[in-house]
């Protein structure tokens, strides 16, 4: 997968930096409306900051994609 910094990024680094963006902002708005910040809510909070921080990260890096046909091998018989 090319990453967000190459210059033709994948479809996949796209989706990862949306969702990790989509991610961050649940969060934030959970915390505003929030009078008091409860246990439950709090380790929401922390489940998915790192989440969200992961697929930002992956998305400017880039993970390396499967070959194209490497299931499509056959046997030798």
């Amino acid at each position: 997968m090319n990453g967000l910094t190459s210059s033709t990024p994948s479809q996949a680094a796209i989706r990862l930096t949306v969702s990790g963006f989509l991610l961050m902002q649940i969060q934030s708005v959970m915390l505003l409306m929030s009078p008091s910040l409860d246990h439950a809510c709090g380790t929401l909070i922390w489940i998915l900051t790192p989440l969200a921080v992961s697929a930002f990260v992956a998305a400017l890096i880039g993970i390396p994609e499967p070959p194209e046909h490497h299931w499509r091998q056959r046997h030798a018989r």
